[in-house]
């Protein structure tokens, strides 16, 4: 084979591994039942009604295996669909921020 056929076909691969990377993390921004699972099961594992933002970066990284650049943008996309609160009074007391979900 000549080198410029291969070339090519490593082209063509690549193309398609960026391709299917953004279509996967598309997909996890836009589906929002998915979130919500993925935040219950990271506020069962803590068993406690209110967690820290890294807690909720590691459950969604671990869960979702994603990059934590993208668990934060899950995190705004949560609070802007109203699943996720800041829980300002522990806030204060511990001087970190901690989430409490909204939904059952």
């Amino acid at each position: 084979m000549s080198p410029t056929i291969i070339i090519c076909i490593l082209f063509a691969i690549g193309v398609v591994l960026v391709a299917y990377k953004y279509a996967h993390r598309k997909k996890l921004h836009d589906n929002i039942d998915q979130l919500k699972h993925v935040i219950s099961l990271t506020f069962e594992e803590a068993g406690k009604p209110a967690i820290s933002q890294n807690r909720l970066i590691k459950g969604l990284k671990h869960h979702l295996g994603i990059n934590e650049k993208m668990a934060l943008k899950l995190i705004g996309k949560a609070r802007h669909e109203d699943l996720l609160e800041v829980d300002s009074t522990e806030m204060k007391e511990f001087g970190k921020t901690l989430f409490r979900k909204k939904f059952e």
